[in-house]
């Protein structure tokens, strides 16, 4: 029985690249070079250094040890493997990261058909870039990127696009882009963008372009670990756990979460999936066991509150756990399986590929076995829903 199961398809909803260089010196063109190198520019040098500016100020790097947690993990590794390493001596990154022969290489070795393929730099940097022109320009070369990445991956890199939301003509534009390109899928960080966040009525044409075009809305959070305050939860934390003297980042633990509950209460008190009911929903990077607690907690307050001028639904789990929408769990979640009901049209399995906290297929169809899902429902968590949702070959 485990072997049947093994080698049905698996679609994985959680996974990123770590950005190559050259997306800034080969995919910007040189008239625009100069725009783009005060407002995000990321080069690296010599025996691991690396530099990153935003706004004219060099950023610190989002790793804080010589390892590199955003490419490190390859097929077979463990978090014994991975908590064994030394941070104090650089390891060499995942190919898979950026290149798509090395990627399809393990997605054969991990039982993967197809993966939705999400930022690292540009999810943690490009929302908090200031000229609106640049980061349209910064947009557009990176999904120019991450578009060839797709081309060479056979059919199985879908990638979702950034959107440069400084610039509401420019998101739209971009949206009509990669729309006409092939994209399935673009990606909303769910941060504040110079002191909006994704509920705010001027992004109402991007949602309603979201929804035309068919491309999936994929709510996808960063640690915000470098980002100035009041972007998003994970500064905060990092502000407070500072004085705690831990020693690492905190945030990537906390934030995400944090910031994709924040988007479902949201979005749920000001009516986005009623206004926008073709709308198609993805959350994913910060796990899934969180949803049915800010669902609920969207029902009680949406119950206390005096009726406002926004016609809202007080059922908020109608709207959030149906089709039409998705989470991407983890395969240590084992709440998702033993809430299967639940979360039946939404769960996604996602690996966090090529991250330190990576998992495998395997390990997310022993957590739901173990867990008692029903096979035909473990098969819709590990591929049917995701096919589904983003219009993919089962």
């Amino acid at each position: 029985m485990a072997t049947a199961r093994a080698a049905e398809p698996v679609i994985d909803a959680n996974s990123s690249v770590w950005e190559p260089c050259s997306i800034w010196t080969d995919f910007v063109g040189s008239r625009e070079r100069a725009l783009v190198e005060d407002a995000f520019w990321h080069e690296r040098g010599a025996r691991g250094s690396e530099l990153t500016v935003v706004n004219g100020r060099a950023v610190r790097s989002l790793n804080r040890s010589a390892l590199n947690r955003f490419a490190c993990w390859r097929p077979g590794d463990t978090p014994e493997s991975i908590g064994a390493r030394d941070p104090r001596a650089p390891g060499e990154d995942n190919p898979g990261a950026w290149d798509a022969a090395a990627r399809l290489r393990d997605l054969d070795a991990l039982g993967i058909a197809r993966q939705i393929v999400y930022p690292t730099l540009f999810a943690e940097h490009l929302p908090v870039v200031e000229s609106p022109r640049a980061a349209v320009v910064l947009a557009r070369a990176y999904n120019d990127w991450v578009g060839a990445l797709a081309a060479a991956g056979a059919g199985r890199l879908v990638p979702a696009a950034v959107l440069p939301l400084q610039s509401i003509p420019g998101a739209l534009a971009e949206i009509e882009r990669v729309a006409r390109a092939g994209f399935r899928a673009a990606m909303l960080r769910p941060s504040f963008v110079q002191g909006r966040f994704l509920n705010h009525s001027e992004y109402a044409p991007v949602w309603a372009a979201l929804a035309e075009t068919g491309l999936v809305a994929c709510v996808y959070p960063s640690a915000g670990s470098t980002n100035p305050e009041f972007t998003s939860a994970g500064p905060f934390v990092e502000r407070v756990a500072q004085h705690l003297g831990i020693g690492h980042d905190v945030a990537a633990s906390v934030g995400p979460l944090q910031d994709c509950m924040t988007t479902v209460l949201t979005l749920a008190y000001y009516g986005h999936l009623e206004q926008y009911p073709a709308l198609k929903l993805c959350m994913a990077g910060a796990g899934a066991s969180w949803l049915p607690l800010a669902v609920e907690k969207a029902e009680t307050y949406l119950w206390l509150f005096p009726a406002g001028p926004i016609p809202v639904s007080l059922e908020p789990e109608e709207l959030w756990l149906a089709a039409g929408r998705g989470v991407a769990f983890d395969a240590w979640e084992e709440s998702i399986g033993h809430l299967s009901d639940l979360f039946a049209e939404v769960a996604l399995f996602g690996s966090r590929y090529p991250r330190h906290d990576a998992a495998s297929p395997a390990e997310a169809r022993a957590m739901l076995e173990r867990t008692g899902v029903p096979a035909e429902r473990a098969q819709h968590f590990m591929a049917g829903n995701a096919a589904r949702l983003f219009a993919l070959p089962n």
